[in-house]
């Protein structure tokens, strides 16, 4: 039972309740300016108390910050890159704006107010909220706070890119133009490797006899670095390569140990991401000023062409899904739902000769 008594202070007198916490401590809400609002107040801390929805006054106060950093350090799981862009967005986003704040005092109405002005594109914005979001998650489950006060905001709705599909003349083109490594653009433009992948391929991973890739690692940036780990999904996966494109690799495999990267640099680090004024962008602009409908299509973007490609030969999603290494049909069928609108006309073909063979 919680006791309620009065007490002096300098304008007066107030009053406070004191109770016993669930963890057997005594404990005192003072401050109440009348008798009635500390007994309603203990009534309902009361029954908090006995529903298991109590959590500790005191626990609120640890700050964002400390406790994001505790957070920080235990994202093990996360690969390199995606830890390196995790620390960006805490260093530059969430920790200016909430670093010495008490996690016990953060309303709904202020991180919706920092939501709408970041000044950011959508994609960031939702980085830095799930960010908060997921340090306060952590407070809800160690019971320091009762209620997320960063889940229910609104959230901008992050546009959907672009996608350029080229067909294989267009393709034969762009690769035709490039002054090295047309070979690159043909494996990304029929197969759909990640750059990354494709950069930290090996001779070993390559099977000319079988006609087939092994997708065993990746090279990310982190920083000026390029630092080599396992697949996006981090499943390793087998596909396929057309024969065309198999004989245009094989130069690359000839006199070289089992190790050995099939496009390295001078230094023998994997290929970076072509940028701006690059060998990759510099065939794309000579193609383009020949023909200005021509469409622009990144180093990344020829995934998107690969599966337009497949698409278009008669792959059905489960072997488009297994090329790009999608972790589910659901996935490749969410992407690239354009793609399969034709399926819907096959399918009312097929029924229509079936029906007709019945009646």
């Amino acid at each position: 039972m919680a006791c309620i008594k009065k007490y002096a202070t300098a304008t007066g007198h107030a009053w406070r309740v004191q109770y016993r916490s669930p963890d057997g401590r005594s404990r005192t809400k003072q401050g109440f300016r009348t008798k009635a609002q500390a007994q309603a107040w203990a009534e309902t801390n009361a029954a908090t108390i006995h529903t298991g929805g109590w959590v500790d006054p005191n626990a609120g106060t640890i700050t964002v910050g400390e406790l994001g950093e505790q957070w920080l350090s235990m994202q093990t799981h996360l690969k390199p890159k995606t830890m390196h862009n995790t620390r960006q967005i805490w260093r530059n986003h969430v920790h200016p704006a909430w670093g010495t704040r008490p996690i016990g005092d953060i309303l709904p109405s202020e991180v919706q107010s920092w939501v709408a002005n970041i000044g950011r594109g959508a994609s960031l914005v939702r980085q830095a909220h799930a960010l908060l979001a997921q340090i306060l998650d952590m407070a809800v489950r160690d019971g320091r706070i009762k209620a997320n006060p960063a889940r229910g905001v609104r959230l901008p709705s992050k546009p959907r890119g672009a996608k350029v599909y080229l067909t294989a003349g267009q393709l034969a083109r762009l690769a035709g133009e490039c002054s090295k490594h047309s070979e690159l653009v043909w494996l990304l433009g029929t197969v759909g490797l990640r750059w990354g992948e494709a950069a930290a391929l090996r001779v070993r991973d390559v099977n000319v006899v079988r006609q087939r890739i092994s997708v065993e690692r990746n090279a990310v940036t982190i920083g000026s670095e390029i630092a080599i780990g396992t697949p996006k999904t981090h499943e390793r996966r087998e596909v396929a390569v057309p024969a065309v494109v198999m004989g245009r690799l094989r130069p690359l495999l000839e006199g070289k140990g089992p190790d050995a990267l099939l496009w390295a640099r001078a230094d023998g680090s994997p290929l970076r991401l072509p940028s701006s004024g690059d060998w990759y962008y510099r065939a794309l602009g000579r193609v383009q000023e020949a023909d200005p409908d021509f469409p622009r299509v990144t180093p990344h973007g020829l995934r998107h062409v690969a599966a337009g490609l497949m698409v278009s030969s008669g792959a059905n999603v489960k072997v488009v899904q297994r090329q790009l290494g999608h972790a589910s049909a659901a996935m490749t069928l969410d992407i690239y739902a354009d793609l399969f609108d034709g399926d819907l006309d096959e399918v009312g073909r097929s029924m229509d000769v079936l029906i007709s063979r019945a009646v």
